[in-house]
């Protein structure tokens, strides 16, 4: 059997000139935003779920945005690029009054509003460029990860206001936000860039169920909060979780073939990436086949403390850092 193909393009064109300057800029915002982080999580000691959720908006998006911006052409979708644009270079604030805005007992929606209207912004621009550009190329994944990300501002608005949105209780809030900011821009723009090296059907195929699936988990996480059977909920988590695990094994196979053409210190990070993504779904499975049996196998809190950190930093800062260290490779090559 012969490798699948890899291109080390996308078929639709070349990198934009400005693409170091991106890249740039996107490594810079997220030191300082790991600095900022640090400082705030040590100082004013959130809980854990909120510690996420600005880890997420300090140091995930600014890389999330700068791999996006650095296959987006100006000339192609000129507004969405524009609304990019602003958002990479407003993140940085924005995220620093949304740590504020958390922080304050009252009021805080006040500083997340600005955080509030760059996921909006963000899930513009992805609508635009799906519209404008189709969805038959892998960029549109991560246009599909932008509309989500406005789906987490959201729900972070909902959180600052401490209001429990379809009666939900508010850790349950505060986690959809989470959840929304990795599960639907972090791995949506990851999986844009291995179907970009790898664009075969099947990979496709597995890359669409990922996209569909994190839609599927929000309706069976419904259906079960208004009384439907919970089977529908297992069911949808189950397949989510299960094409998670399989768009991993083909990342993986990215990292140790050399045709691939990627660079060592990227290989590394992506086999890292992909034994916490492994382990978080099959923690996930658990959960949710707690949850069909109604009696839990693991709670909340465990998830919190052992799933989460492993999507995270383990699978999405290893894939972003990879991701982005091929990039800068792969041009320079060029």
């Amino acid at each position: 059997m012969s490798e699948p193909a890899i291109t080390l393009t996308p078929a639709q064109a070349p990198a934009p000139a400005s693409s170091s300057f991106i890249r740039g800029r996107a490594w810079l915002r997220s030191v300082i935003g790991l600095g900022a982080w640090l400082l705030c999580y040590f100082a004013l000691e959130p809980d854990w779920g909120t510690a996420l959720l600005w880890l997420g908006a300090l140091v995930h998006v600014p890389l999330a945005l700068g791999l996006i911006l650095t296959r987006s052409r100006t000339d192609l979708a000129p507004r969405a690029h524009a609304l990019l644009n602003f958002a990479a270079w407003a993140q940085l604030p924005a995220a620093l009054l949304l740590v504020a805005g958390f922080s304050l007992e009252s009021n805080g929606i006040l500083l997340a509003l600005p955080w509030v209207l760059i996921t909006g912004l963000c899930g513009v621009a992805g609508a635009l460029r799906i519209v404008k550009l189709g969805l038959r190329r892998p960029e549109a994944l991560a246009d599909w990860g932008l509309l989500w990300f406005s789906v987490s501002g959201a729900w972070t608005a909902a959180s600052a206001m401490r209001w429990e949105a379809f009666g939900f209780a508010h850790i349950f809030v505060l986690l959809a936000a989470v959840h929304q900011l990795y599960a639907g821009l972090v791995l949506q723009v990851v999986a844009s860039r291995i179907v970009m090296l790898i664009p075969k059907r099947l990979v496709w195929l597995v890359a669409i169920c990922v996209a569909l699936g994190n839609p599927l988990v929000a309706l069976g996480i419904t259906t079960s909060h208004i009384g439907l059977p919970v089977w529908i909920e297992f069911a949808c988590a189950i397949f989510y979780a299960s094409s998670v695990i399989v768009l991993g094994w083909v990342q993986i196979y990215l990292a140790f073939s050399r045709r691939s053409k990627l660079p060592l210190a990227t290989r590394v990070l992506l086999v890292l990436s992909d034994l916490s993504l492994g382990t978080a779904m099959t923690l996930a499975i658990i959960f949710a086949w707690g949850v069909k049996r109604g009696y839990p196998t693991m709670t909340i809190s465990e998830m919190l403390q052992w799933h989460a950190p492993l999507n995270v930093f383990g699978f999405g800062l290893c894939a972003l850092i990879g991701w982005m260290l091929a990039d800068t490779h792969l041009n320079a090559k060029r």
